[in-house]
C-alpha cells in the first residue's frame, strides 16, 4: 500500500473505527456506573425505614415485620446473617457505609436487594423483578408511618432529617396547593396513594407521588422522582468532544509525519535551488514521498557526477588527444621532406592508425558521455544469465588468441530482469579488459545469493593492487605499470560498466581472483521492484 491516500484512509478508518469501539465501551461502563447509583438512590431511603421498623421490634418479633413489608411490597423480604449472604469483600464496604448492594441477574431479569440494619450483623433481602407503582405506594406508606412517631409539629424537622436518606425529594404541602384530575382527586378522597406522571412529551419527564396525610389536609409528596435517562445531554457532549478529541489526535498523527516528510523535501529542494549540490532529503519509505526523496537524491546525485565528469573529461580529453594529434602534425611535417613513396605510404599507414585511435577515442568519450547525460529508457525483462554468457564468449572467439575463456554455470535457467543490451555490454566490457592482462584463461562464474545474481569475471593476469580498486571505475583512470596505455584501452570501459549497474540497482567491485588476476564481480537484484534509476542510483 504505497497508496497516501489509501494508507490516511485505512490509518483513519482503523483510528475512527477505534475510537467508536472505546467511545462505545466507555458510554456504556458509564451508564453501567450510572444505573447502579441510580438504583441505590431510588432504594436507600425506603430500605432505610424498612431497618428502622425492625429496630423497633424485639429479636423474636421481628418475622410480623417481614410479613408486613412482604405483603406491602409484594416480595418475600426476610433477615439474613452475612454467613448465610456469602459478602464479598466490596459488598462488605458498601453494606457498612449505609449502602444498597443489588446483585442483578440480566439472564433471570431479577435483582437481590440487600441491606445492613445498623449496628448489627443482621441484613435485610428481597428479590425484585421490575419497579411497581406498589413499591412506590409502599415506601410512602413507610415513611408515613416514620412521621405517625412524631406530633404533627414535629413533622417538618423530622422530614427535613430523613430526607438524608432519600435521594429524591420529600415534602408536605396543602392539599389545596397541588391541581390533579377528577379521578386523582377521588383516590386521593379514598385516602390512597396517587401516582402522578408529569408530561410525557418532554426527554426529562418524571413521576410524583401522593400520599394522604389522615385528617390534616396536608399531602406527603414524593418526587419529583426522574426517569433514567441513558444518554442525558451532559454525557452526550462529553462523550462528542472526547470523540472529536481523539479524532483530531489520531488525524494529527497520520499527517504530522507527511507534514514532516514534505518540509524535509521542500528544505532539500530549497537548498538546492540556492545552488547547494550537497542538498539531500533524508526521507524513507516505500510510498510516494519516499519515491520522490529517493529521485530527488539520484538526481542531486546524478547533477554531482555530471559536473563532476564534466571537469574530469575537459582535463582528460584535451590530455588523451594531446598526443595523437601531436603525432599526426609531426607526421604531416614529416611527409613533406619524404621523397620516396615507401617511406611516403608507409607514415601515411601510421597517420592512419593515429586517426583510427582518435575515432576509437572520440568514440568512446562519446559512448561515455551519452550515457552520463541522462536518465536512460531502460525496459527491464528476464534474461537467462547463462545463456549470455555464453553467447558472449562464442562472440569473442576470434579475438581471444590463445586465452581461454570458460562459463561456469550450475544454474542453467537462472534468470535476471535487466536490459539485455546493456548487461550484454557489461559483461562484454568486463572480458575485453581481462584479455588485455590475462596470461592464458579467463573464467565466468554464474552464482546465486537469495535475492541476487552474482557474476564472476576472473583472469590470471597481474591483478589490480588493492589501493587502485576504487579507481578502476573512474573515467580515464591511470594504474601502475601492470595496466599502462600499452596494453590499450583509454579507461572508459570500467567506468561505462559501473553506470550500467547502478542503473540495474546493481553492485560491482573488485577482488584478488581465485585465478591468480583480478576478479570482477557483478551482483544484480532477480527482480526489479519498479524504482526510478535516479532512486536507486541515490543509494
Amino acid at each position: 500500500m504505497n497508496s497516501i491516500f489509501l494508507r490516511l484512509y485505512g490509518g483513519l478508518l482503523l483510528a475512527l473505527c477505534f475510537i467508536g469501539a472505546i467511545t462505545y465501551g466507555a458510554v456504556e461502563l458509564v451508564n453501567s456506573y450510572r444505573s447502579d447509583l441510580y438504583r441505590e438512590k431510588m432504594a436507600r431511603g425506603t430500605f432505610f425505614l424498612m431497618a428502622e421498623g425492625y429496630q423497633r421490634y424485639e429479636a423474636g418479633d421481628r418475622d410480623r415485620w417481614s410479613q408486613v413489608l412482604s405483603k406491602l411490597f409484594s416480595a418475600e423480604i426476610s433477615l439474613k446473617s452475612r454467613e448465610e449472604l456469602a459478602l464479598g469483600y466490596r459488598e462488605k464496604l458498601h453494606l457498612e457505609d449505609g449502602l444498597v448492594v443489588m446483585r442483578l441477574n440480566d439472564d433471570e431479569g431479577y435483582a437481590d436487594i440487600l441491606f445492613q440494619i445498623p449496628d448489627e450483623d443482621a441484613y435485610i433481602n428481597t428479590r425484585m423483578t421490575k419497579v411497581s407503582e406498589q413499591q412506590a405506594r409502599a415506601t410512602a406508606v413507610l415513611i408515613l408511618n416514620h412521621l405517625s412517631h412524631f406530633q404533627e409539629s414535629e413533622w417538618a424537622p423530622a422530614l427535613a432529617d430523613l430526607q438524608h436518606q432519600f435521594g429524591y425529594p420529600l415534602t408536605l404541602v396543602q392539599r389545596d396547593d397541588v391541581s390533579l384530575d377528577g379521578e386523582q382527586e377521588q383516590r386521593l378522597n379514598r385516602r390512597e396513594v396517587v401516582i402522578a406522571l408529569d408530561d410525557s412529551t418532554r426527554r426529562d419527564s418524571s413521576i410524583r407521588i401522593y400520599a394522604p396525610v389522615a385528617q390534616t389536609g396536608k399531602l406527603l409528596v414524593i418526587g419529583p422522582l426522574s426517569l433514567f435517562d441513558q444518554f442525558p445531554i451532559e454525557l452526550l457532549i462529553i462523550a462528542g468532544a472526547t470523540s472529536l478529541l481523539a479524532v483530531a489526535l489520531a488525524t494529527y498523527l497520520q499527517v504530522s509525519p507527511l507534514q514532516r516528510r514534505l518540509k524535509q523535501l521542500d528544505n532539500a529542494v530549497s537548498q538546492l535551488g540556492s545552488g547547494d549540490l550537497g542538498a539531500y532529503a533524508n526521507i524513507e519509505g516505500s510510498d510516494a514521498i519516499g519515491q520522490v526523496a529517493a529521485t530527488f537524491n539520484g538526481m542531486t546525485a546524478h547533477i554531482r557526477r555530471l559536473i563532476e565528469s564534466q571537469r574530469e573529461m575537459t582535463r582528460a580529453v584535451s590530455h588523451e588527444l594531446r598526443t595523437p594529434v601531436a603525432r599526426l602534425r609531426f607526421g604531416l611535417e614529416m611527409l613533406a621532406d619524404i621523397e620516396s613513396a615507401e617511406l611516403r605510404r608507409e607514415k601515411l599507414n601510421a597517420m592512419d592508425l593515429d586517426i583510427e585511435q582518435l575515432d576509437q577515442l572520440i568514440d568512446e568519450i562519446l559512448t561515455y558521455a551519452r550515457l552520463e547525460q541522462g536518465t536512460p529508457n531502460i525496459e527491464f525483462q528476464p534474461v537467462v544469465i547463462g545463456e549470455l554468457c555464453e553467447q558472449l564468449r562464442d562472440e569473442l572467439e576470434t579475438i581471444r588468441d590463445e586465452t581461454v575463456i570458460t562459463v561456469i554455470n550450475p544454474y542453467p535457467t537462472l534468470e535476471v530482469e535487466a536490459e539485455e543490451r546493456y548487461l550484454h555490454r557489461v559483461l562484454q566490457n568486463l572480458v575485453t579488459n581481462a584479455l588485455r592482462y590475462a596470461k592464458a584463461r579467463i573464467v565466468m562464474r554464474v552464482e546465486e545469493n537469495e535475492d541476487l545474481v552474482v557474476i564472476h569475471v576472473d583472469d590470471d593476469g597481474p591483478g589490480i593492487p588493492e589501493h587502485e580498486r576504487e579507481r578502476v571505475f573512474k573515467p580515464f583512470a591511470r594504474l601502475d605499470k601492470s595496466r599502462h596505455r600499452a596494453s590499450g584501452g583509454y579507461g572508459l570501459g570500467l567506468s561505462i560498466v559501473k553506470r550500467i549497474v547502478d542503473w540495474h540497482g546493481g553492485e560491482i567491485r573488485v577482488e584478488e581472483s581465485p585465478e591468480g588476476g583480478a576478479r570482477f564481480t557483478v551482483s544484480l537484484p532477480k527482480s526489479q521492484q519498479g524504482q526510478h534509476v535516479l532512486g536507486r542510483m541515490s543509494g
